[in-house]
């Protein structure tokens, strides 16, 4: 499953399904924005960045794992793009 367009200037969601129902999705989350203070446009990466995958029934928290860049890109608790 794709969740976004095609175009790899933009973030978007992949998903992958086994043909066994009763097998877990493996879900790929990717992110092509700018950095804090850059122009928005074009984005800063050539291709989006993969910043966290979800794998495994359980809740959504459970069951995601940011890679490095994840790690490095979650909002704060302070963060202005978090309703506060």
């Amino acid at each position: 499953m794709l969740f976004g367009g095609n175009n790899p200037l933009y973030g978007k969601t992949l998903g992958y399904l086994s043909e066994d129902p009763q097998q877990s999705a493996v879900v790929f989350h990717l992110w092509n924005g700018s950095e804090p203070g850059a122009e928005p446009w074009p984005p800063g990466h050539v291709q989006p960045l993969l910043l966290a995958v979800r794998f495994g029934g359980g809740s959504f928290r459970g069951s995601l794992t940011f890679t490095p860049e994840g790690e490095r890109r979650k909002p704060t608790v302070g963060d202005p793009c978090l309703p506060q």
